[in-house]
């Protein structure tokens, strides 16, 4: 090409070549890419069905047991917990579930393509521990569950907030919480129920009486006995002194006053006091 063709070339917008022509091509190659890979999943997923595992429904789902699906070639295709799903190619698997205590096998579940198969299964017990601290959260303090009878064997530990899948037994179950931990004994699992144990961190209350006569506090002259509401049964009890204060469980109490001083009443009671966690509460009795 002479120079006054490449004169004309240059002149002629035509026939120039733009910079976003290659930017062009790319954007072409990489839009190709992704349809392939849309239609690839597309024809995927038409290849494909699904195992669902249903387990108690909700009371059962989310429950840390696997659940093993086994292909025909006896090979493991995948896992699957309770209330979830996997896909799977068309063909006939088994579903073995492992629960504390046992397992429990599903022969000849077919998978079919583009169809779900729901696998039920009811005769488990389902045990979840929740813990609240002071803020509504969960600690995660450890839990271990044994047999009710000696020696007592663990059987499962696990953290508080789980939920785990059993065979239906009696069992006792233990709480890492402060102060001393917490215990259940011979809770009954269940075939087909869900045990739920729940602990919340409790925050005693306080509780002030203030025995008065002529509005005038007697505290040194008098014995104050704190009872559960409507019965006879002693929760704490405070001798003559300074003043009667009392740290409480939340609830609901009854108090006794006893005079000593020998002027006024020998005694006085004032019921129904409620206490709420963390509360602190003041409760004048008057011996007039």
């Amino acid at each position: 090409m002479n120079r006054a063709q490449n004169s004309a070339l240059n002149k002629d917008p035509h026939l120039r070549s733009s910079p976003l022509q290659g930017e062009g091509k790319i954007l072409i190659r990489v839009l190709a890419v992704v349809v392939l890979i849309a239609v690839g999943s597309i024809a995927y997923s038409a290849q494909t069905g699904n195992l669902k595992l249903d387990v108690l429904g909700d009371d059962g789902a989310g429950a840390k047991n696997p659940a093993h699906v086994i292909a025909a070639n006896g090979k493991e295709a995948g896992q699957v917990t309770a209330g979830s799903s996997i896909a799977l190619p068309p063909g006939e698997y088994k579903v073995v579930l492992s629960i504390v205590g046992g397992q429990i096998v599903k022969d000849g579940v077919q998978i079919e393509a583009g169809r779900t198969h729901t696998v039920m299964i009811a005769n488990v017990a389902v045990l979840q521990v929740g813990v609240k601290d002071k803020t509504g959260a969960d600690p995660g303090f450890g839990v271990s569950v044994t047999t009710t009878d000696p020696p007592h064997t663990k059987v499962a530990s696990f953290i508080s907030g789980d939920k785990y899948l059993f065979a239906p037994s009696q069992v006792d179950v233990h709480v890492d919480a402060p102060p001393q931990g917490y215990d259940w004994h011979a809770l009954a699992l269940a075939p087909g129920h869900r045990a739920l144990l729940t602990l919340d961190e409790v925050v005693k209350a306080e509780l002030l009486v203030q025995p008065v006569m002529s509005k005038i506090p007697i505290d040194n002259s008098t014995r104050v006995v704190v009872l559960r509401a409507g019965t006879q049964t002693k929760v704490a009890e405070s001798e003559p002194g300074s003043e009667h204060r009392f740290k409480l469980e939340p609830g609901n109490y009854d108090v006794y006053v006893e005079n000593r001083s020998g002027k006024g009443k020998s005694y006085a009671t004032s019921a129904g006091i409620h206490l709420e966690s963390g509360a602190k509460v003041e409760r004048t009795v008057p011996l007039d």
